[in-house]
C-alpha cells in the first residue's frame, strides 16, 4: 500500500517558524520549481501553491503545485479580477481568512468551495517593479494567518531569486528541447549524408539521405562486424576511412568513392567534424552525377564529335605530354607517331555524299582503334588527317600496323546499301628517339613523310628518322 503523509496545518505562531525553519534548507536551486512548490505545501501543510514570474519579454510563466487541479488560465483571471483591483499598487501581501477558492475558480469548480484561507505575495524586484507573485491555499481556515502571512513575506524574499532563476533555467531547458528537435527534424531531413561510426566502428548515426543514397539502414549496417567493408572493400581505404574518423578528422571536404548496396560506385565529398564529447560527425554530398556530366563536358571538350576520338587540341597535348615523360626516361627509350590522310576522301564526297564521306571516316578510324595498343592515342588534326601516338614502339611496329591496317580495309571494306567502298590511306611515320624535345618539329617531319607518301602515289607508309 501506498504511505500516506499526513500534513500538519500551521495553525500557530511558534509552529509556523518552526515551519520555515525546516523549510529553508531544503529550497534550493538545484531542484525544480514544482518540486519547490511541493516542498513547501508539505512543510506548511497548504493545498495548493503556485507562482506567476514574468519572463524576459515581460509575459508570465506559471506553476502549479498541489492536491488541487489549477490552470494558468485560473490564475490569470484570478490576479485580473475585481479582488486584486480593490488593493493599492503598494501592496506587499494579502491574505482570506475563508472562502478564497471563491476568488480564485469560477463555481463550477471542485474546489469553488474547498480551499478557506489563503496568502498572496508579490515578488518585488531590485527596483521595487512587481516581477510575479506567490500564492498559498489551504483547504481550512487559519487562526494565525496574520503571523503566516509575514511568514510568507519572508520566504518570498529569500525565494523570489531562486523562482527567477528556475523559471530562465526551464525557459532554456525548453529551448533547447525545442532547438534538439529542430536539429533531428534537420538531421533526419536535411538533403545532405550525415553518419557516424564509434571507435568499435559501429554505425551511431545513419540519417535518411544516407539510406536513400547507400541502400542500406542503420540495422543492416550494424548486422556485419566490420560495417565500413560494405562501401569500402579494399583494404588500404578502409584503413584510410577509419583514420579520417577516428584519428585525422579532415577538416576540408574530401572525395571518396565507396559502393552501394547495389554494388554501383558513388562520388562523394566528406568532411568530419570533431564534436565536443570526442566523437566524430561525418558530412557528406553525393556528386555522383555531377562528376559523370563533368566527366561527360570534359569528354566532349577533348573528343571529336563524329569519330570519337582525340579532337587537334587534345591530341596535341597528348603528344606534348608524352615528349616531357618520354624525357624523363632513359636514353634509348622511344615511342612512334603516325600521320594518317584517307586517300581520295574528296572524291567520296562528291561521288557518295558527304554523309558516306562521315560514314567513311568513323569505319577508318574503328579499323586503328582496333589494331592499335592499349596505351596509344588517336586523335583528328584536320578532315580527314588523324595522328596516332605509339608508346613504347619503333618505327618496324609502327609499319607493321600499317600494313595490317590496310589489310584490315581490305577484308572489311565500308557497305553502303549493296555497294562496296574501298578505303584507302596514306602515311607518315616518325620515330621518336631521346633528345627530340619540339612538337612542332616533330609534326613538320611526320607531316613531311606523309606528304613523300602520297607524292608517290598514295596507299602507301613512308617512314622518316629522327636522328636528334
Amino acid at each position: 500500500m501506498m504511505k500516506v503523509t499526513r500534513r500538519e496545518i500551521v495553525n500557530d505562531s511558534m509552529q509556523a517558524l518552526h515551519a520555515l525553519a525546516k523549510l529553508m534548507p531544503l529550497l534550493t536551486s538545484q531542484i525544480s520549481l514544482s518540486e519547490m512548490l511541493d516542498t513547501i505545501n508539505r512543510s506548511l501543510g497548504s493545498t495548493l501553491a503556485w507562482v506567476s514570474v514574468d519572463d524576459d519579454a515581460g509575459l508570465p510563466r506559471i506553476i502549479c503545485a498541489g492536491e488541487v487541479a489549477c490552470h494558468s488560465y485560473d490564475v490569470t483571471e484570478f490576479l485580473a479580477s475585481t479582488v486584486m483591483q480593490r488593493h493599492h499598487r503598494s501592496w506587499r501581501a494579502i491574505y482570506w481568512k475563508e472562502k478564497v477558492g471563491r476568488a480564485l475558480f469560477a463555481p463550477h469548480h471542485p474546489s469553488y468551495e474547498q480551499l478557506q484561507s489563503g496568502v498572496l505575495c508579490k515578488l518585488t524586484s531590485r527596483d521595487g517593479r512587481c516581477g510575479g507573485y506567490f500564492f498559498l491555499a489551504f483547504s481550512q481556515r487559519l487562526l494565525t494567518l496574520p503571523i503566516l502571512k509575514n511568514i510568507v513575506v519572508v520566504l518570498v524574499e529569500k525565494l523570489k531569486d531562486y523562482f527567477a532563476e528556475m523559471i530562465s533555467r526551464e525557459r532554456t531547458a525548453h529551448e533547447m528541447q525545442r532547438v534538439v528537435t529542430q536539429y533531428k527534424t534537420l538531421f533526419e531531413r536535411a538533403p545532405v549524408l550525415m553518419n557516424s561510426f564509434d571507435r568499435l566502428n559501429r554505425c551511431v548515426l545513419w540519417n535518411a539521405e544516407c539510406e536513400k543514397v547507400f541502400g542500406w539502414n542503420m540495422t543492416e549496417i550494424n548486422q556485419y562486424a566490420d560495417p565500413l567493408a560494405l562501401f569500402y572493400p579494399d583494404p588500404e581505404d578502409r584503413r584510410r576511412v577509419r583514420d579520417s574518423i577516428h584519428l585525422s578528422p579532415l577538416k576540408d571536404m574530401y572525395e571518396w568513392r565507396p559502393l552501394r548496396k547495389d554494388g554501383t560506385q558513388l562520388t562523394v565529398l566528406w568532411s568530419n567534424i570533431l564534436l565536443p564529447d570526442g566523437s566524430v560527425l561525418n558530412i557528406g554530398l553525393d556528386i555522383t552525377e555531377r562528376k559523370k556530366a563533368e566527366q561527360q563536358l570534359t569528354l566532349k571538350a577533348t573528343m571529336d564529335d563524329l569519330t570519337g576520338c582525340f579532337n587537334r587540341s587534345a591530341i596535341l597535348q597528348q603528344l606534348k605530354a608524352t615528349l616531357e615523360k618520354h624525357q624523363r626516361k632513359e636514353a634509348n627509350s622511344q615511342f612512334c607517331v603516325l600521320m594518317f590522310d584517307l586517300d581520295y576522301f574528296k572524291q567520296i564526297n562528291d561521288e557518295w555524299g558527304h554523309q558516306v564521306g562521315d560514314t567513311a571516316l568513323i569505319h577508318f578510324c574503328d579499323r586503328i582503334r582496333e589494331l592499335s595498343p592499349i596505351n596509344s592515342a588517336l586523335g583528328r588534326v584536320g578532315g580527314e588527317e588523324f595522328l596516332l601516338l605509339l608508346s613504347h614502339a619503333d618505327g618496324e611496329a609502327a609499319m607493321a600496323l600499317s600494313t595490317n591496317l590496310r589489310q584490315a580495309l581490305f577484308t572489311r571494306p565500308l557497305l553502303v546499301g549493296d555497294k562496296t567502298l574501298m578505303l584507302s590511306f596514306s602515311a607518315g611515320v616518325v620515330e621518336v628517339s631521346h633528345g627530340q624535345r619540339d612538337t612542332s618539329t616533330l609534326l613538320t617531319r611526320a607531316d613531311k613523310a606523309l606528304y613523300d607518301a602520297k607524292r608517290s602515289g598514295r596507299g602507301k607508309t613512308v617512314i622518316a628518322i629522327d636522328y636528334l
